[in-house]
């Protein structure tokens, strides 16, 4: 199951590998606010449970276990599927590394520009429609899953 969750957020992340540099207090103001505009923050709740539902369905089975100990059994997994999203990858605790990221990876005038285009009738439409697209690319994946295993 962690391979799998693994795999996902590999997916998820769009950037390729990059030489990590230490951001500069400008950058990392024109990255909060690019992650404020992009409103990360509340397209996270939505996109977390997009992931539960996937890792719970990618749960093997039970295993031929009898009703009530399949029942329990999905009722532990629920619970540390809830804990690892609400505790350990919260937006509290993103936050400040999606600021991070996006300062180590651009320019402050580049953090500006993506800014620009994200406050733009275009930008805007993308991060409306952006849980649209994660809930499709997770539908592909459960696909492509799915044809791998035997």
């Amino acid at each position: 199951m962690i391979r799998k969750l693994l795999l996902l957020l590999t997916l998820l992340g769009s950037a390729g590998p990059l030489a990590a540099q230490e951001p500069t207090p400008g950058q990392l103001r024109a990255a909060e606010r690019l992650v404020d505009v992009m409103r990360l923050e509340s397209n996270w709740g939505p996109v977390t449970e997009q992931m539960r539902r996937y890792m719970r369905q990618a749960v093997p089975d039970t295993g031929g276990l009898p009703g009530e100990a399949a029942r329990q059994y999905r009722e532990t997994m629920d619970k540390q599927l809830q804990e690892v999203f609400t505790e350990k990858m919260s937006w509290e605790r993103l936050q400040p590394e999606y600021v991070r990221l996006y300062a180590s990876l651009y320019t402050e005038d580049e953090l500006r520009q993506l800014t620009a285009f994200y406050e733009s009738p275009l930008g805007q439409k993308s991060i409306r429609i952006q849980p649209e697209v994660t809930a499709r690319m997770l539908g592909m994946v459960q696909r492509l899953m799915a044809q791998d295993t035997p």
